[in-house]
């Protein structure tokens, strides 16, 4: 129970500091080291683990995607390609609203870390049109995001838990599409409350075909859909397929050295590197201190019914690790062994995943959620108070879903 609680002092401790306006990067970094030492980790493995959390190739590689996306966002925003498209998807969808509600679940089919920051500048484009606070596009840009998590089988909530519990994809889709759909509807719900509808000023005053605005509107992006083709269907990483096509624009647009130069230092952030960097390391760190394995142990071993216990333990490693892979790794292993075997353990996975999936949404450490706060430079505190409602939606349908099903089966 010991580590249980180091671990809630910990968290405890990063809320306030972020409640007193400390830089989340200074916070994380501060956490991860204070986190070491109450764990008593030795000097070698600490040493190890902020070489894996801020110098490993993947790490660098994240920081340099998102400074890349900074930067690829910038030309495309300059050259008047993000005003072109959101002006031809406003001729098909009129409201100004579903505009911004459906480019990020677009851009969120992408499924990699950060993956938020590819769809947030096209997101303040298409808002400005609502004037909505920085804290209500940050929800809207978060949210919108994720809604996918629960049953697209190329995020790692699907085909991880499928592989480690043994349950075939398409089984495991289909139980969670109640998740989705409530994740899309708390967004609508949620996300545009008091928020009028607006036609857009791009829309036609005459009724046209679809057809013409969305072939400009996928012209326009042709190099954003270009980076989610490249990673996701060569399976090239998010680095190499920014920095291809990036290069690409640049020669396309023929950008001289003489602008390129500006853009770049306008567009690179030190704070949002160093806030990577403090993620990574307090990942590592906290898996070098063999913490999670520890506090899920404890849990199971506290006699709760299995219910609450499935859907207890993802949540807790998933509110302090902000990963999907590392709630869905450390808490599955645990629970695979309380889970029946008969049919109902497709519906006891479901509510174990929404549980953590919720928990890792409201999470200081999940990596969308805090580089799109720092994009938008919106309170911490504020978006909370939007998102915890639709977390909440989310998860009790899981749970009604659970219920149902138990009910169903006697």
């Amino acid at each position: 129970m010991i580590d249980l609680v180091k671990i809630g002092v910990i968290i405890a401790a990063i809320i306030v500091l972020i409640r007193l306006k400390v830089p989340l990067s200074i916070t994380l970094i501060a956490s991860s080291i204070v986190l070491g030492f109450l764990f008593h980790l030795p000097v070698a493995a600490m040493r190890a683990a902020i070489f894996r959390g801020v110098l490993d190739a993947e790490a660098l590689k994240l920081v340099i995607a998102l400074e890349l996306v900074l930067l690829f966002s910038a030309i495309m925003k300059e050259r008047g390609s993000m005003t072109r498209a959101i002006s031809a998807l406003s001729q098909v969808f009129r409201d100004a609203r579903v505009t911004v509600a459906i480019i990020p679940a677009v851009i969120g089919l992408l499924p990699v870390v950060g993956g938020a920051m590819l769809s947030a500048p096209l997101v303040a484009e298409a808002s400005d049109e609502l004037s909505l606070s920085p804290e209500r596009r940050t929800f809207l840009n978060f949210w919108f995001r994720h809604v996918w998590e629960y049953t697209l089988p190329t995020f790692p909530a699907v085909f991880l838990t499928a592989g480690i519990v043994g349950i075939p994809i398409a089984d495991l889709v289909l139980v969670n599409l109640p998740l989705t759909a409530a994740s899309i509807l708390a967004g609508v719900v949620f996300g545009f409350k008091g928020v009028r509808p607006f036609t857009s000023t791009h829309a036609p005053l005459t009724p046209r075909g679809t057809g013409k605005p969305l072939l400009s509107f996928v012209w326009n992006l042709l190099p954003f859909f270009l980076v989610i083709l490249l990673t996701l269907c060569f399976e090239i990483h998010l680095v190499y397929s920014l920095a291809l096509v990036t290069a690409g624009t640049v020669l396309l647009y023929r950008i001289p050295p003489a602008r390129l130069g500006p853009l770049v230092r306008k567009n690179i952030s030190f704070e949002l590197a160093f806030l990577i960097w403090g993620i990574m390391l307090f990942k590592e760190i906290l898996t070098a201190s063999s913490a999670m394995d520890s506090i899920a142990a404890e849990l199971s071993r506290m006699g709760m019914p299995t219910a609450v216990l499935v859907a207890l333990i993802p949540a807790v490693i998933g509110f302090i690790t902000g990963y999907t892979t590392a709630f869905v790794g450390l808490s599955f292993p645990v629970i695979l062994p309380l889970l029946p075997t008969d049919g109902s353990g497709a519906y006891y996975v479901m509510l174990a995943l929404a549980s953590g999936i919720g928990a890792h949404m409201l999470s200081p450490m999940h990596a969308c959620y805090v580089m799109t706060l720092e994009y938008y430079q919106a309170g911490m505190g504020k978006t909370y108070r939007l998102l915890l409602a639709p977390a909440l939606l989310t998860f009790f349908t899981g749970v009604a879903v659970f219920l149902a099903a138990m009910w169903l089966a006697g």
